[in-house]
This record gives structure tokens, C-alpha cells and sequence, in this order.
């Protein structure tokens, strides 16, 4: 058995744990401890972190692997883990003296945070001074370094801007995460009060998009030269497929059990619950085949095909198209469901809230990843960073 298979075993005998926290992770509003140790003992946070810093290094594909397992029991942990792993890879892509710091005590650390540019950043001595507030912090409940990203300002007027890393004790983190979907993924917001970062902590925020950060020039693997969205959104990827078989799954095992409320037939015998059902297994594969097709891009392409505008563009439109299938196929299960399924102990409704919260997401919003694309296309500028 490969280290990549290994591990994927190893998410797999961690997925009956998920299923079984996904009510309290829902209700805390956080993923327990108890996943979180079992992820960091089976070394997957440490998927793509360079073999020199004591990582796996391997490739997306093991990542959305392993993601998958999870998002089948509970999307909320999927997409925390995946950040998880993500920003280790991120942490590969900062100048080396702050590599050298961050996996000084070993080769993973919990890393929530965006690379939304929320903050102000003030040029001093040795580095900036930041201050600001940010939002949609998933992972907020454990961390040990912050992710941020904000405007290097010079006269009071925007002069770029820097992602940047801070550790957790210099950030106040704000408990005020409570939304209809995704709950257990603890995106509160975080303040950020006369902080300073050295510059061996942050990054030209151009540079991570282009796939020319620090990290590119100091570790051989391809990979480490990927433009920072397309993989990004690869983050994303296996938590929505994921979840669309998990509830393309728990809807054929509703639709098994369920009765007839009035005649007390057995609902599977019904046409319409045949077609739903058929449709949610169907739609769950093509989604898979998808997802296969996203981590061989990742895995094989040359860095530099992906590094025009025009092609970053085509790979968003369709990540947002993905978000738009996985919410459509699971919506239409929902409404063959019956009222049972929207009790809190269904995993159905988890899926249905979730996905339809992702759908919305400022990275895979169809309508705004499509505009985009057809923007570039016809020789305009995109209206937003890619």
C-alpha cells in the first residue's frame, strides 16, 4: 500500500467518528477535539508539506481524498480539515525563515483565516503594524496561526496588497458564528489591534495569485508553483462532492424505510421516489468524475498554463458550476423527502443547509464566477481577483 493510500485508509477509519459527531459538531457550532486529534495523529493535516519540514509532500489528489471521506458524513468537518491542510500547504508558499518557524515544532499547525483583504497594513521598521476585522474565519475554534491578507497602505492610499501570517495569541477571536448551514465550521470573524507582522510573514498577495511566492523558488515540486486559486478552490471541490454523495446515500436509505403517511404504502414503490432517487446516485457519480477530472488538472498541469487571467478564469467558472449542480441534485432529493427529513437528527437537512449556504460563497457563486469568465472572454477586465 502507497503513503497515499495509507492515508486515505486512515480518513477512512476516522469517517465513522465524523458521522457520529455531525449532530454535536452542528450544534457546537465546532468540530470536536476528538476528530481534530484523530486527523493530526494519522499525520493528514501534513498532506502537502514539504518532505524537508518533515511532511508527506504528496499531491491533490490524496488531499481531496481524504476530504471526501469526511464531507459524506459532514461537510462542516470536511471544509475545516480541508483548510486545515490547505493553509500547511499555503504555510510552504511564505518566505523560509517563516517556514522555518512555523513547522519548527513539527510539520503541520491549525491555520484558519482567508486571504480576503480585510486588513490595514502600516510600513514600519522590519515590517507593518495591522489592524482591521475580518470575516469567514473557518476553523476559528483551534488555531494556532492566523491566515490574513490585507492593504499595504502608504499615505493613507492602497499600495498593494500582502497575505500575511500572525500567530493565534495576537488575535481576538470572535465568537459570533451562527448561520443556517455550516455550522460546525466555526467561521467566526477575528480582530486583528496594532499588530505587527516582520516581513518574513507575509507574502505579495500577486505573487501567491501568479504562483511566484517565496516557496516556488525554494522547493523543486511543481507544486509549490501552482497559482494559489485554482487550488484554492480545489479546497472546495471535495467537500461539495462529497456531501452530494452523502446525501444522495441517506436519501436512498430514507427513501428504503420510509412509509406512506396516509396509505402506509412503502414509498420506494413510487415512481417519482425511483426517478429522485436514481437521479441523486447518478448525479453523485458525474460529480465524482468531475472532482477526478479537477485533481488530475492540479496533479499534471504545467504551472504555467494556468497562470493567464483567461484560463484562471475558465477554472473558477467551473468550480462555481460544480456548486451549482451538487446544490440543484440535492434540492431535488429534498423535496421527495418528506417532513421527517428537516428534523435535526436528519443528515439530510445538514447536506441541504450546507450546500445551499456554499452556494453562495464568494468563490463559488455561479453567477458571479460565470460573469467573469464571459468578462475575459470578450476582452474585458474580470471584476474580481483571480
Amino acid at each position: 500500500m502507497s503513503l497515499s493510500e495509507t492515508l486515505i485508509a486512515r480518513a477512512r477509519e476516522i469517517a465513522p467518528i465524523v458521522e457520529r459527531e455531525a449532530y454535536n459538531t452542528d450544534k457546537n457550532r465546532r468540530i470536536s477535539d476528538a476528530v481534530l486529534d484523530a486527523c493530526q495523529e494519522a499525520e493528514l493535516f501534513s498532506i502537502l508539506v514539504p518532505k524537508v519540514y518533515g511532511g508527506h509532500e504528496l499531491n491533490y489528489s490524496t488531499m481531496a481524498s481524504v476530504v471526501y471521506e469526511f464531507a459524506r458524513h459532514c461537510t462542516s468537518t470536511a471544509w475545516v480539515v480541508s483548510f486545515y491542510i490547505g493553509h500547511n500547504f499555503l504555510h510552504s508558499l511564505w518566505p523560509k525563515e517563516f517556514q522555518d518557524e512555523v513547522f519548527a515544532e513539527g510539520p503541520c499547525s491549525f491555520t484558519p483565516g482567508t486571504i480576503a483583504p480585510n486588513f490595514r497594513l502600516v510600513p514600519v521598521e522590519g515590517g507593518y503594524i495591522a489592524n482591521g476585522l475580518s470575516q469567514w474565519n473557518s476553523g476559528s475554534s483551534r488555531c494556532d496561526w492566523f491566515l490574513n491578507s490585507g492593504l499595504v497602505m502608504i499615505d493613507g492610499k492602497p499600495q498593494g496588497a500582502k497575505a500575511f501570517m500572525v500567530p493565534a495569541k495576537d488575535v481576538e477571536i470572535i465568537d459570533n458564528w451562527d448561520m443556517a448551514g455550516m455550522r460546525g465550521t466555526a467561521s467566526g470573524d477575528a480582530r486583528l489591534t496594532d499588530v505587527f507582522v516582520p516581513h518574513h510573514r507575509a507574502v505579495d498577495v500577486m505573487d501567491l495569485l501568479n504562483g511566484t511566492a517565496p516557496g516556488s523558488q525554494i522547493h523543486a515540486n511543481r507544486l509549490y508553483s501552482l497559482p494559489v486559486l485554482p487550488f484554492v478552490l480545489g479546497e472546495t471541490m471535495p467537500v461539495m462532492v462529497g456531501s452530494y454523495r452523502g446525501a444522495a446515500d441517506a436519501f436512498k436509505k430514507l427513501t428504503e424505510e420510509r412509509y406512506s403517511t396516509f396509505t402506509s404504502a412503502k414509498v420506494q414503490n413510487k415512481q417519482t421516489a425511483q426517478i429522485r432517487v436514481g437521479h441523486g446516485q447518478a448525479g453523485a457519480a458525474i460529480a465524482e468524475t468531475l472532482l477526478r477530472d479537477y485533481a488530475t488538472m492540479l496533479d499534471t498541469v504545467d504551472p504555467a498554463e494556468i497562470k493567464s487571467i483567461e484560463k484562471r478564469a475558465e477554472i473558477r467558472a467551473r468550480v462555481g458550476m460544480v456548486s451549482d449542480y451538487v446544490q440543484s441534485g440535492i434540492n431535488e432529493m429534498m423535496l421527495g423527502a418528506g417532513g421527517g427529513a428537516f428534523r435535526s437528527t436528519s443528515p439530510l437537512q445538514r447536506f441541504f443547509r450546507d450546500m445551499n449556504v456554499l452556494r453562495v460563497h464568494g468563490f463559488l457563486d455561479t453567477e458571479t464566477a460565470t460573469e467573469n469568465l464571459g468578462r475575459v472572454q470578450l476582452g474585458l477586465e474580470p471584476n474580481c481577483p483571480l
